[in-house]
């Protein structure tokens, strides 16, 4: 049972009417909206010009990629650069300020310098030929199936995608030759957190322990050049069981697993609930990871029932790993997450309301 199943199958008749928490705070407000009324905007990144990318229609309907000035004369004016299109993530390559976007239809596109947009590869048809050997699902399985959810571009130009269905990470070069960096090996994750209710039938009795799916993703490069990945897990959905691995910036067929050691592939740092994505501020080295809710897939997935999502959790994480100090920001201020990226003034920006009314906004530090 995979998680992409309660994050992506979502039709446009079921968000209807659905409502985004907005908890009252004694305090200033954390978060600082700087663009409304997006369509679903997962996708977000920075240019070469300090500018945020955003995408829409991750989820929704959608809408142009809209680049947004943070700073200088234009600041706060937003551009539409394409027509209404469905991206699932955006990335620029800080190089050569070329674009990569993973599209609604599961292709992996670069637009370059001209202008000129390349379908470089069907994600889904790779990993026709690149099975997953964890699968877990059981009705029927399903092991070559594909959601690509995370990109980044790594210090070669290549895209680096997170596939939470296929469990895995590709290296992706311009002209589309494709490799497969890490696969990311099953946990065996307790169920004693579960309700006796459960909100969807098993096809089995609910056994103490069950091999839990890693469901990368969130990929990005971090401060020494290494890649980081983030996890949902999958079910059971346990609160606390998300990792983040690092991988060695030249892997290649890697192994990420907390059973079987690989010098390419570790924990970087664990205890971590439903991660939809990830940030590095590169001068400090401190770390973003922006959580689905506190509880959990469980305590999201019921907002699509109540029609009221909990709070999105977004923690800041100095000297990261596996004692890093973790500080919440922005508490009960953000739901339905999207993306989160750092500025180059180690200003952070987050969009959510994936699923009701998104917003791309800045999310003040100081409290």
């Amino acid at each position: 049972m995979r998680s992409r199943r309660l994050l992506v199958m979502f039709s446009v008749s079921s968000l209807l009417g659905l409502g985004v928490v907005a908890p009252a705070t004694a305090n200033a407000p954390a978060v600082k909206a700087l663009l409304s009324d997006l369509s679903s905007p997962k996708g977000l990144a920075i240019n070469g010009a300090r500018e945020l990318v955003i995408a829409q229609g991750a989820f929704g309907a959608p809408g142009p990629v809209v680049v947004l000035p943070v700073q200088g004369r234009n600041k706060g004016v937003p551009t539409e650069v394409t027509d209404p299109f469905s991206l699932t993530d955006v990335a620029i390559d800080p190089h050569d300020g070329t674009a990569w976007a993973i599209g609604g239809d599961q292709h992996l596109y670069h637009q370059l310098s001209d202008g000129t947009i390349v379908d470089v590869l069907d994600i889904p048809g790779y990993q026709a030929t690149d099975p997953d050997p964890v699968d877990q699902d059981m009705d029927p399985p399903n092991p070559i199936e594909s959601n690509p959810y995370g990109l980044t571009v790594d210090h070669h130009g290549n895209a680096l995608v997170a596939d939470a269905a296929n469990n895995d990470l590709l290296r992706v070069a311009p002209d589309g030759t494709t490799v497969t960096v890490a696969r990311f090996d099953v946990e065996a994750i307790s169920t004693d957190h579960l309700p006796p209710d459960l909100p969807f039938p098993l096809p089995f009795p609910l056994p103490d322990f069950i091999d839990a799916e890693a469901v990368p993703t969130t990929v990005v490069v971090g401060p020494g050049g290494d890649i980081y990945v983030g996890e949902l897990k999958g079910f059971p959905f346990r609160p606390g069981t998300s990792h983040i691995w690092r991988i060695d910036h030249d892997a290649d067929g890697a192994w990420c697993s907390v059973n079987t050691p690989d010098p390419d592939c570790s924990v970087f740092s664990a205890g971590y609930t439903g991660i939809q994505d990830i940030a590095f501020n590169m001068n400090s080295g401190t770390l973003y990871v922006y959580e689905l809710a506190a509880d959990g897939v469980l305590a999201f997935e019921a907002g699509f029932e109540s029609g009221v999502f909990p709070p999105a959790v977004l923690l800041q994480v100095k000297r990261p790993g596996h004692d890093g100090k973790r500080t919440e920001l922005a508490a009960g201020e953000l739901s339905e997450p999207g993306g989160i990226v750092v500025g180059h003034n180690g200003k952070v920006y987050v969009t959510d309301g994936v699923f009701t009314g998104g917003r791309v906004s800045e999310v003040r530090l100081g409290g």
